[in-house]
């Protein structure tokens, strides 16, 4: 009896290792296979649901949009899931004139592999081939080829926008971006059905046979050159890559030490913020060194929780507080001021923005639809130095309503947004401001 439970017990033990390694290596490709999922469904009422890849769809950005954590207002976007296991898809970008864009293609590990626009390409009408790992083929002349490494990618376009004022716009660019066939003569759309457990259920909510399941079947359609020894110990728990996954084959130890495993792997992803290691300015939080990760799993997996999609740091930096600059958690229930003194004004190539969420990071409603200020807003008002002042508050300001970022009643945080960042913030000689918290809010408030 004694060895029995011995031997359980390692059992046990060591699927539950494996199990937490596995979880976090797998998060982000099925977190991302979800998010393919809710965005590209065509008709949730037909049954059974199909998802489209390989065409465009263009989402209304809202405090109703939950697709992904911190969505980004600052520019209209579109977005395409491409399913390259079979043909290339061929992407058009058309003239803009100057104004920045960019199209962003992540693999299905939450990579970024490449961005096609203002900064690496310019603003000129252009063609792209994007290929799949495997594909050998001839291409029509003119194209330039992107190689995916994966089957799936996600493309997601931004065209800068103003504001509502300019956003017609920046549709109208938007729209001219089209995907199309080798052969420019037939859809490259692709029609499968839907996975109805991974739509109707958060990741974090599968049980673990399910998310390792659907994990596996990830891993067979995306495999990935570069880590075949360290997927192949996954073996001992079912994750296989040539037979499938079947939890029918595992005795009962092994799932009992993958069902603990799945619980407390996503609880190390969510906790494991440390991971990105942010340099830290007035209690801002700065991003550097993201939208690509190579062997750094559990960062790769805590980026896809809290902001999948980031990009890398060339094209933009993210900065983000939960904090005034004396470590209190910033609330509606106070008032605040950001300031920028002249020469601190955030050093860009492109444009910057302030955009406010709530504590599960998504857009906050108020009376104006106001989510962000930006050097772009209309009728920024800057104090005669030149320094600018930002008010984050319930109530609008007395004199500045044009400078004022409505705030919620609850906890909120705060992202800043550099596209296209000088040199000073790429190698952080750039110091964010702190978040001032004003006491007497008569001196501000209406």
């Amino acid at each position: 009896m004694q060895k029995k439970s011995f031997l359980s017990s390692y059992r046990e033990n060591y699927a539950y290792s494996l199990g937490i390694q596995a979880y976090i290596y797998g998060y982000p490709l099925v977190i991302m296979e979800r998010t393919r999922q809710l965005q590209s469904t065509l008709n949730k009422s037909v049954k059974p649901a199909l998802t489209a890849s390989n065409m465009f769809f263009y989402p209304l950005i809202s405090p109703e949009f939950k697709d992904v954590a911190a969505p980004n207002v600052d520019t209209v976007c579109c977005f395409a899931w491409l399913d390259l296991s079979q043909n290339p898809v061929i992407l058009n970008v058309p003239d803009t004139n100057g104004r920045y864009y960019v199209m962003q293609i992540i693999d299905a590990y939450s990579n970024t592999f490449s961005n096609i626009g203002r900064r690496t390409t310019g603003t000129k009408a252009g063609r792209f081939a994007i290929v799949g790992p495997d594909w050998k083929g001839v291409l029509p002349a003119g194209l330039k080829t992107i190689k995916s490494p994966t089957n799936t990618a996600w493309l997601i376009g931004r065209v800068f926008s103003k504001g509502r004022s300019d956003e017609d716009e920046g549709i109208k660019i938007l729209k001219q971006i089209t995907l199309t066939s080798p052969d420019c003569n037939s859809s490259p759309c692709v029609i499968k059905p839907v996975n109805k457990l991974l739509l109707d259920n958060k990741v974090e909510n599968l049980c673990a046979l399910d998310f390792f399941k659907i994990m596996t079947d990830l891993m067979i359609l995306n495999p990935v050159t570069g880590n075949e020894s360290f997927e192949k110990q996954f073996e001992h728990i079912g994750i296989n890559q040539t037979y499938g996954f079947d939890a029918c084959k595992l005795d009962p130890e092994t799932i009992a030490g993958l069902d603990r495993a799945a619980a407390d792997a996503f609880s190390i992803i969510s906790n494991s913020g440390k991971e990105v290691n942010p340099r830290l300015s007035n209690g801002w939080m700065i991003y550097t060194d993201v939208g690509t990760y190579k062997d750094q799993f559990l960062k790769r997996a805590f980026v896809a929780f809290t902001g999948l999609g980031a990009n890398v740091d060339e094209e933009v930096v993210l900065s983000r507080t939960f904090n005034d600059d004396q470590g209190n958690r910033l609330s509606g229930e106070n008032n605040y001021i950001l300031h920028f003194n002249k020469d601190q004004l955030p050093p860009v190539e492109a444009f910057w923005s302030v955009t406010i969420y709530d504590q599960n990071f998504y857009l906050v409603p108020n009376d104006i639809n106001r989510y962000a200020i930006a050097n772009y807003t209309h009728g920024l008002e800057y104090n005669n130095d030149g320094s600018l002042d930002i008010y984050i508050q319930r109530c609008p300001p007395a004199n500045c309503k044009s400078n004022w970022l409505p705030a919620p009643k609850d906890d909120f945080n705060l992202v800043l947004r550099l596209y296209q960042p000088a040199a000073k913030i790429l190698n952080g000689t750039y110091e964010v401001p702190g978040v001032k918290r004003v006491r007497d809010c008569k001196k501000i408030c209406v």
